[in-house]
């Protein structure tokens, strides 16, 4: 259909607007395209994740039991809980050894809402190209996040999970060991090492992490913004995008390392009472670790 120019604006008042129109058209018409393509391979990725992790957030067979009975969703989370309380499974604060540590508390995040701020993660706000990316999940649990991450990002060079806990690596690893990906998706690796102390190790350019996941809305904080991750992340190389939940990466206030906030996003997560907050970050300047150890 032919527009009217605007009363009294001029011929090139009304090109800027029609080339204004286009542009969001354009964008609104990728955005579409982008959904329908997406569309796919999130069913896909929930196909995968439900037959290797049966119940779980976003399962419509949320208590799929074993043959003995067992909840297979609760025997993960059991898992997580021995890892941190102890084979008594009982929080007693204030008691000598007994403290808990936040970060290992186990969950299963929304699989769903994930898709939503990897995608964002992956491919919002870049300049450099989206393709070769390698993503890690920090504190990888089961794993089933690694594989979703291969599956919805098929662009992803590698897909890594660090797990601490053995038994839940062994999940993982057993889950690999059954599980045929498809042709033309990225590797899925697990290793069972501390997520923050393989942040910080040094690695080549080639192979450093530069898109990583934490689902890290119990980790250690002041206030809502992250300490222990905070700093694991500083050396990592510039561009890096980083996902957290519930709680925002903070900036060296002495200006030695600088995250930058690429977006914010409410959704759902049952886990937590919910819903959680992403947050998107990308590293705006690093350090050597030689340096910040100074």
């Amino acid at each position: 259909k032919q527009l009217s120019p605007p009363s009294g604006k001029c011929d090139a008042c009304e090109h800027c607007e029609m080339r204004a129109y286009r542009s969001a058209v354009s964008v609104c018409f990728l955005a579409a395209m982008a959904a329908a393509i997406a569309e796919p391979r999130t069913a896909a990725a929930h196909a995968l994740i439900h037959s290797l992790f049966p119940g779980g957030p976003g399962s419509s067979r949320s208590f799929t039991a074993h043959a003995d009975g067992a909840d297979a969703y609760g025997e993960r989370l059991a898992l997580g809980r021995g890892a941190q309380l102890g084979e008594q499974l009982v929080y007693r604060p204030g008691a000598i050894g007994c403290e808990v540590d936040g970060a290992l508390t186990y969950g299963e995040f929304d699989l769903p809402f994930f898709s939503t701020l990897l995608d964002a993660a992956v491919h919002r706000h870049s300049n450099a190209p989206a393709r070769g990316r390698r993503f890690v999940d920090a504190g990888s649990g089961c794993g089933r996040l690694v594989f979703a991450a291969a599956v919805l990002q098929p662009s992803l060079s590698r897909c890594v999970g660090v797990e601490k806990v053995p038994e839940l690596h062994a999940l993982a690893c057993q889950a690999a060991s059954r599980c045929e990906m498809p042709a033309g998706l990225p590797p899925c690796e697990f290793l069972c090492a501390d997520a923050l102390e393989f942040l910080c190790t040094p690695h080549s350019q080639a192979l450093a992490p530069d898109c990583i996941f934490a689902y890290c809305s119990t980790w250690p904080s002041e206030g809502d913004v992250l300490t222990d991750f905070s700093l694991a992340c500083a050396a990592l190389p510039v561009g890096t995008r980083i996902i957290t939940t519930d709680k925002r990466l903070g900036s060296d206030k002495a200006g030695r390392w600088q995250y930058e906030l690429l977006m914010q996003l409410e959704g759902p997560n049952a886990e937590t009472g919910g819903t959680s907050v992403g947050y998107v970050w990308e590293v705006s300047k690093s350090v050597c670790w030689d340096k910040l150890l100074v």
